[in-house]
């Protein structure tokens, strides 16, 4: 997470509110329990709302598109994954 940025668990509305500002993708990063990233864990997620995916190679990291299976069933998952998604204020 980075500085001043709050986190929220992630829903179906979270995502279809970030679909509807034009968010097209989620940076994938892990999640410590001290809210810091970390390499990717096995049931913890922070993801950071992305409208383009960078160009530069070495910006390159783990995206998933937002309207991926696999996001929607964070969203509603009630198996032990927690994905949490950072907070995105309309400009």
């Amino acid at each position: 997470m980075r500085p001043g940025k709050a986190v929220s668990r992630l829903t179906e509305q979270k995502l279809n509110e970030l679909k509807k500002l034009g968010y097209q993708f989620v940076l994938v990063k892990g999640y410590t329990p001290e809210r810091g990233a970390d390499f990717i864990g096995l049931n913890y997620f922070t993801l950071l709302p992305v409208k383009k995916l960078p160009e530069d190679p070495g910006e390159k990291e783990i995206y998933a598109p937002i309207d991926d299976e696999i996001l929607s069933e964070w969203a509603n998952s009630d198996n032990g994954i927690l994905a949490f998604i950072e907070t995105v204020l309309p400009k």
